[in-house]
């Protein structure tokens, strides 16, 4: 800005318009905003220069990262996109026309302030802080630099985006964590793996596969219980699923176990939210008169709140009834025990769908091998991989799709190292 009077009253006023936010008020408590506004509330009454100098350093420190390289609009516009409020879900749901005037005008007044906020640029002001602390010049240009280029949606294209991607985090990211203080918490890292990655296992990945799609375009679907032995692919199904299609709204949330007494609290969290959730319980297995059993029990079939229409539970195991029985459990007369034993089949039951993966016989266990093998375009003959393969698995104790990953792992990793092929 060419004139510093004019910068002055538009950072007077912009200070202003930041303490009055409506809709976006979340945005207002980010850590760089928040210390960006207390730099603008404090020119020009705070005498101490070093006070100044911390608000920049924490308003800085956030932009100083991978995702956004000190570049403090593209910052901005992020925390405008992924904001979750009554506006934004609105949009998400597909009734921006529906939406009162009134939240509409607030909405469009608190992106323009937002807006306003991200297009300063670092030069003006330091120019300004110049102006204030004429003898602290050699200290304010070792300020951390940031920088504001980058264009920023205009309110027609953010509610396009919230209709196409939802609200909040779960416009972000695709997969997610529930933890035991009720938080959802996003998964930075995802497994990246697709369905064209698991090898043989077709008609076991397309019934999950089926029941996703429907469940993706509103027709009637199931909640999955995936069994099996250890290693042959089922969770991986899950995670490549979502791999595919999380571009037409699906998400993925995890919860563990020990988590599942709070499973009402994370359905009525996502009951309005415009995308489908696969709610996942991977390695499910109960102890006897666990709490957590009633709790997924209710949930499945026989609460009175229904299951929402976005929500499905996959769960993973390798008990076919879930419940892990001791003999003691078995004691007693024939009418206690059919109560015994309708009780443990009885969670497993209300999973509509169930999916069996078996372990490889050798043949098939060779088959993954060698197609891995041609995914990776490694340069070994079929004879020395099998012999090897057959070896390794012999010393695992057992042959799965996991180990025959992990062989070709070992194989690639010797062959690039240059490393006989034992």
């Amino acid at each position: 800005m060419e004139n510093i009077e004019d910068f002055k009253t538009f950072i007077t006023e912009l200070a202003s318009s930041l303490n009055t936010l409506t809709l976006y008020k979340n945005v207002s408590e980010d850590a760089s905003v928040k210390n960006f506004t207390k730099i603008l509330n404090s020119l020009p009454y705070e005498k101490d220069f070093n006070k100044i100098a911390k608000l920049w350093s924490d308003m800085i420190s956030p932009l100083y990262c991978k995702e956004y390289e000190g570049n403090r609009q593209k910052y901005i516009t992020d925390l405008i996109l992924y904001d979750k409020n009554y506006y934004t879900l609105k949009c998400a749901a597909g009734e921006f026309c529906s939406i009162n005037s009134n939240i509409l005008n607030a909405a469009k007044n608190d992106i323009e302030v937002l807006t306003a906020l991200s297009e300063i640029r670092c030069s003006d002001l330091k120019s300004l802080l110049y102006e204030y602390y004429p003898t602290e010049k050699d200290t304010i240009d070792n300020l951390a630099a940031f920088t504001a280029s980058g264009s920023i949606f205009n309110f027609n294209d953010i509610a396009e985006f919230h209709q196409k991607h939802g609200a909040g985090i779960f416009a972000k990211h695709k997969a997610f964590k529930f933890l035991s203080n009720g938080q959802i918490e996003p998964v930075l890292n995802c497994d990246d793996i697709r369905l064209r990655d698991l090898k043989r296992y077709e008609r076991e990945q397309n019934i999950v596969l089926e029941n996703t799609l429907g469940f993706l375009k509103g027709k009637p679907y199931n909640n999955v219980l995936l069994y099996g032995d250890r290693g042959t692919g089922k969770s991986s199904t899950v995670k490549a699923i979502l791999n595919e299609y999380y571009k037409e709204g699906l998400r993925v949330i995890q919860i563990f176990k020990e988590n599942l007494i709070k499973l009402d609290d994370l359905m009525q969290e996502i009951r309005d939210i415009p995308l489908k959730f696969i709610i996942f319980i991977d390695d499910l297995t109960f102890n006897e008169n666990d709490d957590n059993f009633g709790a997924l029990k209710a949930v499945l079939e026989g609460a009175l709140a229904k299951q929402p229409d976005n929500m499905a539970i996959y769960a993973t195991t390798n008990r076919r009834h879930l419940v892990k029985e001791s003999f003691k459990a078995r004691e007693g007369d024939e009418i206690h025990l059919a109560d015994t034993i309708d009780e443990s089949v009885s969670l497993s039951d209300r999973f509509g769908i169930t999916v069996t993966y078996s372990v490889p016989n050798k043949d098939k266990f060779l088959e993954i091998v060698k197609e891995i093998k041609k995914d990776r375009n490694l340069n070994i003959s079929d004879e020395i991989l099998f012999k090897g393969a057959e070896k390794f698995a012999l010393s695992k104790g057992n042959r799965s799709p996991r180990l025959a990953k992990q062989y070709i792992d070992y194989i690639q990793a010797r062959l690039e190292l240059n490393l006989d092929i034992e």
